[in-house]
């Protein structure tokens, strides 16, 4: 039977990593085959133990809450305020734009924060006549670096705060950090490395030309709006406190949203949920759990437990470089995914060596998140940012291309979250 769940996690993965088959069908033909076959003695009972449920919910309720947001204007707003604070300076708006791409992308998906700020990136370029690529490519890793700071930012990070049932305002006070320093860093790196499009200085009468308060339809709503991101945000920070689950926030921000921005029209915003991405979720949640099951996470457990040696130092290490690389290859949701119980399995392995997982979820969640630098299908934001510059601007970034700036990228990023990680290990 092992050798079977193995069989069907390799051909869903396939189907994933080549795009020959969508991957939501692959994962949920494969889950309801491994059903079927009753890798699970009790089939039901099975999925009721495979299924995170508390990440299903939290995915759909935050997934209307942003749709609804986004029809106040706020996000487009917050956009323009940002080139006009930055100045006249090319290589300030660079700063600007990026920093404020990861702050809105630990706090929304990646590819909405992409949606929203890349059309703002095309109109500034076209005024100032210069390539908008660089700053393209840069607000794609700052999507991905700012989702890695939140538990809600990026999908493998919902997965791994579930699972260890970290808090919010605990995860984003040891990630936040880091990955802003991660930015920075990687901002400097891309204006060395391209410097030649940074010399260009516009004047003030180009910034008066951004009015932003033409991306408000209504100010009464976007005051409201602002009010209630705020107090969803103030939910997630004291989320301990007030012991509710990340599911309760992410419905009470869904619904409560459409309670008090869109009382009767509930149907627009629920067609507009990624329901293939929760039912590729739901499909992964039972491949995994079949491969807990019949033991394949027990074995690749032992198999890291044999290689660190029993030094949770090599394991970190090992953890951090190996999820990161993956991640600019496979999606790294179904690795997160894979991983979870491979983690949570290690103290049973070896007790003394591995009592103290919680180092090991942040290595995963920086690895995983930041890998997806790497290359041109490591992340969804870099796929749709991509294809925005392709569609409207006619210019084609190849594989090549990306990966020349993100293996750079990508590799400054996981020697920062290593030793980061074996701070973490120390203190934690």
């Amino acid at each position: 039977m092992k050798l079977v769940v193995l069989l069907t996690f390799g051909l869903v993965l396939y189907f994933v990593i080549t795009g020959k088959l969508n991957k939501t069908i692959a994962a949920m033909v494969g889950a309801l085959a491994l059903l079927a076959i009753r890798v699970f003695p009790d089939p039901y009972e099975g999925l009721q133990k495979s299924i995170d449920i508390n990440t299903i919910l939290f995915l759909i309720g935050m997934m209307i809450f942003v749709r609804v947001m986004e029809t106040s204007g706020i996000f487009q707003y917050i956009a323009i305020k940002t080139v006009k604070i930055a100045g006249t300076s090319l290589t300030k708006l660079f700063f600007a734009m990026t920093f404020i791409v990861a702050v809105v992308s630990s706090f929304i998906d990646n590819v909405t924060t992409i949606l929203i700020f890349v059309p703002v990136t095309f109109a500034i370029t076209d005024i100032l006549e210069i390539d908008p690529v660089p700053f393209v490519l840069g607000e794609i890793f700052a999507s991905n670096i700012g989702g890695t700071m939140t538990p809600i930012g990026d999908p493998p990070n919902i997965l791994i705060t579930s699972a260890a049932r970290i808090p919010f305002s605990t995860f984003a006070k040891y990630m936040a950090p880091v990955n802003l320093l991660i930015l920075l860093l990687v901002d400097l790196l891309l204006v060395s490395t391209v410097k030649d499009n940074f010399k260009k200085v516009f004047s003030k009468e180009f910034l008066s030309g951004f009015d932003e308060r033409k991306v408000i339809p209504n100010k009464r709503k976007f005051i409201l709006s602002g009010l209630f991101m705020a107090f969803i945000v103030s939910l997630f920070l004291f989320q301990k406190q007030l012991r509710l689950e990340s599911s309760i926030i992410g419905l009470i921000a869904g619904f409560f949203g459409l309670l008090i921005f869109e009382p009767q029209e509930i149907t627009p915003f629920l067609e507009k949920v990624e329901w293939e991405v929760i039912f590729f979720f739901l499909g992964l949640f039972v491949i995994t759990g079949a491969m807990e099951h019949v033991g394949v996470m027990e074995d690749i457990a032992n198999f890291l437990v044999e290689i660190s040696h029993g030094s949770s130092t090599v394991l970190t290490s090992v953890i951090v470089w190996a999820s990161g690389i993956l991640s600019g290859f496979i999606d790294n949701i179904p690795f997160a995914a894979t991983m979870i119980p491979v983690i949570k399995g290690l103290p049973t392995i070896n007790p003394s060596a591995f009592s103290n997982i919680q180092p090991f979820w942040y290595s995963l969640a920086l690895g995983a998140c930041l890998g997806g630098n790497l290359t041109p299908v490591g992340a969804s934001a870099n796929v749709v940012g991509l294809s925005l510059l392709k569609k409207y601007k006619d210019k084609n970034v190849s594989f090549i291309q990306f990966m020349k700036l993100g293996f750079l990228v990508t590799v400054l990023s996981l020697i920062i979250s290593n030793f980061y990680a074996l701070i973490l290990l120390k203190i934690l």
